[in-house]
């Protein structure tokens, strides 16, 4: 299934390990917003000894929040469409969690699952790196079981950051933000605004849509005026969005 991830913002050439992400003293505050949003949803799943599906893993980061935030987790697997890029020791970590397993998946193509095979499914800052947005959540439809419950977490199109560069004339895409060796370019094709993505959710079947609002601010100077911003104002130009969606 096509996705290309972003899970670190920087240029770095290697993949952080789950604990050097963890214990990161430089830590934004954008991504501190992700996490507590993160946790909080996944703390209240009734899983029940649930199989989740993790899509674009990356260093395994949240896959790790999930089974450390919620013990129901039975079996997990993780896809990206590379080698897997978790490492061996973080692989390990997370086996001592729950039933970890790793599904190498091609871009553009089905989810290599059966109909109903999973009870969560959640993906961080992929589907603005996918060029068939609907195809990619119709397949994770495809496979969650019903009453099951979908996670995505994007880049807010309506960011001050960039509205700035909308005025200034150099919003466009596609746009390269940065690339290592595991993952290789990372692309944003396209972003979403909420209502947009609110639709395409609508449209291929999710109800009981909600959203949660990350980070009323500039992330890249780490001037923040709400973490979890609560007005209009802050809700539109929040940085990161999250929704859940069940089938």
């Amino acid at each position: 299934m096509e996705c290309k991830k972003s899970i670190i913002s920087n240029n770095s050439s290697h993949l952080k390990t789950i604990d050097d992400r963890l214990n990161n003293p430089k830590l934004s505050k954008l991504e501190k917003t992700q996490r507590k949003v993160f946790i909080d949803i996944v703390k209240k799943l009734p899983l029940d000894n649930g199989k989740v599906l993790s899509l674009s893993c990356g260093n395994g980061v949240w896959d790790y929040l999930l089974c450390e935030n919620n013990s129901s987790v039975n079996e997990m697997t993780a896809t990206d469409i590379v080698n897997c890029p978790v490492s061996i020791e973080d692989q390990g970590m997370l086996k001592e969690y729950c039933d970890w397993n790793f599904v190498k998946v091609k871009p553009s193509e089905r989810l290599p699952f059966e109909e109903n095979s999973f009870d969560f499914i959640f993906h961080h800052d992929v589907i603005e790196h996918t060029e068939h947005p609907y195809k990619f959540l119709k397949e994770q439809f495809r496979v969650l079981n019903k009453g099951g419950t979908l996670l995505c977490g994007t880049p807010n199109l309506f960011r001050p950051g960039n509205i700035i560069k909308l005025l200034s004339g150099r919003l466009k895409f596609p746009v390269k933000i940065g690339y290592n060796e595991e993952i290789g370019d990372y692309i944003h094709v396209q972003e979403f605004h909420e209502q947009q993505l609110k639709l395409l959710l609508r449209e291929v079947g999710f109800t009981d849509i909600k959203v949660k609002h990350c980070y009323f601010g500039l992330s890249f100077t780490n001037i923040c005026f709400s973490m979890y911003p609560k007005n209009n104002l802050g809700k539109s130009v929040s940085h990161f969005l999250i929704f859940t969606g069940k089938k």
